[in-house]
């Protein structure tokens, strides 16, 4: 990882700053979990050109139905970049194959809170035709993607813009904040009365739009924008976590923000998710 903060990967910011600044678009995603139908869709929908960049909010897996294709995906896609999310960070300090059979705490606490999903969609990927675990093959690309988790950044610094899963603690100083704030943080964040960086916006995840200040159940799958604003009268922040995993009757939808113009676009979700599909995704 490129520059002297672990947390940053300067070379990644420079690369995108370019592109902005060539006039290409950098869209940002919210939180994926695992509905990898919905995230290619959306992907189609946007239809990135050469020079322009999509960024991922964290939280790729958990929850929904197929983990392992939305890592790969971003994996595999050259115009695709991701910043690091709470639930990354659990399978990268929790999950190995030896453990599953047998889970301590923290592993147990992971899967519970949407592990299961996305250990079984790795364990699908690699259980062949006639239902035999090709185990070493499985081994290895666990760990393989705990290691392309692991060298994610937990933000992302331009010259107008902060990417970030959770936020921020306006009580610490932007250069201290460590993954506790930046992965986790939720109500102290949301709740700042004064910009978090008085040149840049935050654009962050984590915690679903219809739950932050001045929303309410009439604005699910809504952005967010902070009512605090910058000297430039634009939004301190912007929440774009629109839900797409809940299982209410409500929109659930996948939400994309351009960097360069200000555009929202929408993907409803695609996969079935009723409970019987929950239960399928869970089923190892």
């Amino acid at each position: 990882m490129a520059g002297g903060n672990e947390m940053r990967d300067i070379e990644l910011e420079l690369k995108l700053q370019k592109s902005l600044n060539e006039g290409n678009n950098v869209w940002v995603i919210g939180d994926v979990h695992g509905f990898n139908k919905t995230l290619r869709c959306l992907v189609e929908k946007i239809n990135p050109q050469q020079g322009d960049y999509v960024v991922l909010l964290g939280d790729l897996i958990d929850r929904g139905p197929n983990s392992y294709d939305v890592v790969q995906f971003a994996k595999s896609s050259d115009n695709i970049v991701c910043v690091k999310g709470n639930h990354e960070k659990m399978m990268i300090e929790t999950l190995s194959l030896h453990d599953l059979e047998s889970p301590g705490i923290d592993l147990a606490t992971w899967l519970y809170n949407g592990g299961l999903a996305t250990a079984t969609s790795y364990i699908n990927a690699y259980t062949d035709k006639t239902g035999n675990e090709m185990t070493e093959l499985l081994d290895m690309a666990i760990e393989e993607d705990k290691v392309w988790m692991n060298q994610l950044p937990s933000e992302i610094v331009l010259e107008k813009w902060r990417l970030v899963h959770a936020g921020y603690d306006p009580e610490i100083d932007l250069d201290c904040q460590t993954d506790t704030e930046m992965l986790h943080i939720r109500k102290p964040f949301h709740d700042a009365t004064e910009p978090i960086d008085s040149q840049r916006t935050v654009v962050f995840g984590h915690t679903p739009t219809v739950g932050l200040p001045g929303h309410s159940k009439l604005f699910w799958g809504k952005v967010w924008f902070s009512p605090v604003l910058l000297p430039t009268v634009r939004p301190a922040a912007i929440g774009i976590d629109t839900c797409v995993f809940h299982n209410l009757d409500a929109p659930a939808v996948l939400t994309a923000y351009n960097l360069q113009d200000n555009r929202i676009i929408q993907q409803s979700r695609v996969e079935p998710w009723n409970k019987r599909a929950i239960k399928q995704a869970n089923e190892v």
